[in-house]
């Protein structure tokens, strides 16, 4: 299990994901559901062994019952005479075997445990898959937020110089106030973005933390495993998707489900035999302690036909066989759901790949007329008003580019996950 320790630690994309398929309360949680369908599935099994009971029963009768008797016995001809049947004290007890021979609804009672134990583990998956996509794209939400905060850092040291710059020019009176304060409009300009910033990072940080199921006191940093953006998109073609997508299976496991049900409402209607056997050990008398006791043993079968039950079995069945239309339905409605995801996901990567390019040119641009122009400011050729626009520009190029830098990274998350090949595609990564 990967573990944080108390000094903090350094951590790649796979390395949150482990932690995370270790600590994440919803994983857990699936973890835990799974194990108690597997213990569903031995209850069921447990349901055609033979069940063996004990049953002890102490009686003190405080008022012993009468019978009425006739007269005639006692001498006492057309009346009758209350006469003391029962006994004061009574010890019964009592052990009984029964076992299973022919019971119609074990077998599908036995399927239906299986097929959710099926389910639960298809449950579990899925979680999984949602864990690791959510850590994934905050992980990656992160790193470009620490991107963006190491490149406003380097363009607020560019300022800053031009500041101290401008501060020594209107000193020697190079250069008026209103210059002066122009750059430093600028200045705090990017200062406020650089601070806004950085709380965006810790708050993505936490967020992070959250997804993994990490204490939010443990320190962390993250290791930059950002990939090639512009990856060629044809590589992507992948047409065997629909069986990859968990939540599909769930579905198809659904009508499985289903159809067990269908099963045992028919099982309803049938019979049902168990075997028996009895063995009774009994006393009684008028004194607590010295009564005499009797033996007893019997063994039978017992057959339990249904014959009427006010047409519940009936409406039973034909739940089950609009149940079963409905997870046919949803099979469908998924099938259909899953294929326009996948094309809408190729879309939408595409354009991120288009996107990036542009953004990646614009960037380098911007880059270079802000260099240019502070050579020129520096050497008097240019005006502050030049400086503050091409640093302007300069920023804007940046939010530009890491915001479709991020787009591109979600987009292709999405990709394979609408593929389901998120897992996989994650546990390549270099």
């Amino acid at each position: 299990m990967f573990q944080i320790s108390a000094f903090g630690q350094s951590l790649t994309l796979k390395q949150c994901i482990e932690y995370a398929k270790n600590n994440n309360s919803s994983i857990k949680i699936a973890n835990y559901e799974s194990i108690v369908s597997d213990k569903k599935i031995s209850e069921q099994k447990g349901t055609y062994l033979p069940t063996l009971d004990l049953t002890s029963v102490y009686t003190d009768n405080v008022k012993p019952s009468n019978s009425l008797m006739p007269g005639e016995l006692f001498g006492q001809p057309g009346t009758f005479v209350a006469i003391q049947t029962g006994v004061k004290y009574g010890l019964s007890n009592t052990i009984k075997l029964t076992q299973n021979i022919f019971s119609p609804s074990y077998f599908s009672s036995l399927t239906s445990a299986k097929v959710n134990k099926q389910l639960s583990e298809q449950n579990q998956k899925k979680t999984t898959e949602v864990t690791v996509y959510n850590v994934s794209k905050t992980y990656y939400k992160t790193l470009i937020i620490g991107k963006q905060l190491s490149t406003l850092q380097a363009t607020l040291d560019a300022s800053e110089k031009s500041l101290a710059s401008t501060e020594l020019k209107y000193k020697t009176g190079v250069t008026k106030k209103i210059e002066l304060d122009k750059i430093k409009v600028s200045y705090n300009s990017t200062k406020s973005q650089l601070q806004q910033t950085e709380l965006s990072y810790k708050q993505s940080l936490n967020t992070l933390k959250y997804a993994m199921g990490m204490p939010l006191d443990n320190e962390i940093t993250l290791i930059d495993t950002l990939y090639n953006a512009e990856e060629n998109f044809s590589a992507l073609t992948n047409n065997n998707y629909l069986d990859k997508r968990t939540d599909y299976q769930i579905e198809k496991t659904n009508l499985l489900l289903k159809e067990s049900e269908r099963r045992k409402s028919i099982s309803a209607f049938l019979p049902t035999l168990s075997f028996y056997a009895k063995y009774t050990y009994d006393a009684m008398g008028q004194k607590l302690l010295s009564q005499d006791w009797y033996p007893g043993a019997s063994v039978g079968l017992t057959l339990s036909v249904p014959i009427f039950d006010g047409f519940q079995r009936n409406s039973k069945l034909s739940q089950a066989e609009v149940n079963i239309k409905k997870a046919e339905e949803n099979i469908k409605y998924t099938e259909q759901s899953i294929k326009v995801e996948v094309s809408n996901y190729e879309i939408q990567y595409k354009n991120a790949l288009d996107n990036i390019k542009n953004e990646k040119e614009n960037l380098e641009l911007a880059e270079s007329v802000y260099k240019n122009t502070q050579l020129d400011y520096q050497h008097g050729a240019s005006t502050s008003l030049d400086l503050i626009q091409a640093e302007s520009s300069l920023r804007e190029a940046q939010n530009n580019y890491y915001n479709k830098l991020l787009d591109i990274y979600l987009a292709r998350l999405d990709l394979e996950q609408s593929k389901g090949n998120l897992i996989n595609y994650i546990n390549n990564l270099k």
